[in-house]
């Protein structure tokens, strides 16, 4: 039964954390950068015996980590990585650092909208070959946490004007 409850929890945490990550309908997605001391960046102290969760994404992931924290709090040890995900490329380079030593249960990650931009070039910063690449190695190298993982899937593009573009 408590295995029953633990597994149930982390489910119930990483619905809460999608249903959090996901805009609204017709939300713009911030673009402003964090301040260097944004509070969501952080670092937490675990509460004994509660299931550790680390969050990595973007900026939107950003702004989502302080509402995931205060409605888990009690339940569920939330972290996120020290800084803005970026792109799969960064994610490559610094997801070793990121996951650290411990022990994490449920890792929460996505990856797209900073591929997706438009560099000066007119290309995209990450080709989507190169996308789905990186994507898949970053997904084994999770895999291999032990963690449950979520995938939050890539923020949407809104049909405006963006700089930079999308």
């Amino acid at each position: 039964m408590q295995t029953f409850l633990k597994n149930r929890r982390f489910v119930l945490a990483s619905l809460l954390l999608c249903c959090l990550a996901a805009p609204a309908p017709g939300a713009t997605p911030k673009t402003a950068k964090p301040a260097k001391k944004d509070p969501s960046m952080a670092a937490i102290t675990d509460q004994p015996g509660l299931p550790r969760v680390l969050l990595i994404g973007d900026s939107i992931s950003i702004g989502y980590t302080l509402p995931v924290r205060d409605r888990l709090k009690g339940k569920v040890n939330v972290h996120r990585i020290p800084e803005n995900g970026g792109p799969t490329p960064n994610g490559l380079a610094k997801l070793t650092k990121w996951l650290g030593t411990e022990k994490w249960d449920v890792i929460h990650f996505n990856w797209g909208l900073h591929d997706l931009k438009y560099m000066d070039n007119g290309k995209a910063q990450v080709s989507l070959e190169d996308y789905e690449k990186n994507l898949r190695e970053l997904v084994k190298q999770l895999k291999k946490s032990g963690a449950k993982l979520v995938w939050c899937a890539t923020t949407p593009v809104p049909d405006a004007k963006l700089t930079p573009p999308r």
